[in-house]
């Protein structure tokens, strides 16, 4: 359900891409524009696109992390979402897949929490970006109002996530919104990142959240390979300050070893390089 649960993120946001022409057109100009690597030829679109669903099959969702906190203890933190009020800042095509990617993040970790008289705001939010991206229409078709009917209901909407997950699974396996895909894989990523790190890097590693220092410390691996994706768009100016933001935080990760125990300073290193690295994207 998890992964399922990703994929259903990155649905939302591109799947009307095949129903519009006039969309699909316009957005595979600007992904087209803002990969000058891809525009060399075919075997460079090949190797991103095999980055991307290399990457997507084989690292943790970062939905899983967040899910893992109020079962390790972990108190709601209002103040670590992004607020909503913040949507109709996100001009460009940039900031809105990356945004997108945060406050999916937020509406699961609101979810998980049972804190509902929010979810809605930010079910309404994410469907305001996908909206400005060009995919409401599938938004909507699938999801409709039974999100809305049954924002308190878990199994309900576990439901609709497996239902959009078997709908558009073929789809995602051929989209050619490569850039969409990969901004919203970054703004995910990144928010369930800080979100995590934020909650434990003051506490003491006990038997109850010892998992959570565990998959903070595996990330070194996901971030690296993320570095690698983000190559393959070197003309996208707002990515190219996301990409040195990430390899910053993949310099920390150097000298942690996987599985391995990961201490506060370290911890203190990750947490700043995350702060900034959000704080281009969400302000």
């Amino acid at each position: 359900m998890i992964k399922k649960t990703f994929v259903f993120s990155l649905a939302l946001a591109l799947v009307a891409c095949g129903n519009n022409s006039s969309t699909n057109t316009a957005e595979t100009k600007k992904d087209t524009a803002a990969a000058p690597k891809a525009a060399v030829g075919q075997a460079t679109n090949d190797l991103a696109d095999f980055q991307f669903h290399t990457l997507v099959i084989n690292i943790p969702s970062p939905f899983q992390i967040v899910s893992e906190l109020p079962k390790c203890g972990e108190t709601f933190n209002k103040a670590l979402i992004n607020p909503t009020e913040k949507e109709s800042k996100y001009t460009t095509s940039t900031k809105k897949g990356l945004n997108y990617g945060v406050y999916v993040v937020d509406l699961v970790y609101l979810s998980t929490n049972e804190q509902f008289s929010m979810v809605k705001d930010y079910f309404k939010t994410s469907r305001s970006l996908a909206q400005s991206l060009g995919c409401a229409d599938s938004f909507d078709k699938i999801a409709g109002s039974r999100i809305e009917k049954n924002i308190d209901k878990k199994d309900t909407i576990n439901k609709v996530i497996d239902q959009i997950y078997t709908e558009m699974d073929d789809y995602l396996r051929s989209n050619d919104r490569l850039l969409s895909a990969t901004q919203i894989l970054v703004g995910s990523w990144i928010e369930s990142q800080y979100i995590t790190v934020s909650l434990i890097k003051d506490e003491t590693m006990t038997d109850k959240n010892k998992v959570l220092y565990q998959k903070v410390s595996e990330q070194g691996n996901t971030v690296s390979k993320i570095v690698d994706l983000l190559g393959q768009f070197a003309a996208d100016k707002e990515f190219i300050a996301i990409e040195n933001e990430l390899k910053n935080i993949q310099a920390v990760y150097k000298d942690v070893k996987i599985g391995s125990d990961i201490d506060k300073a370290t911890l203190a290193k990750i947490y700043d390089k995350l702060n900034s690295a959000r704080g281009k994207i969400v302000n």
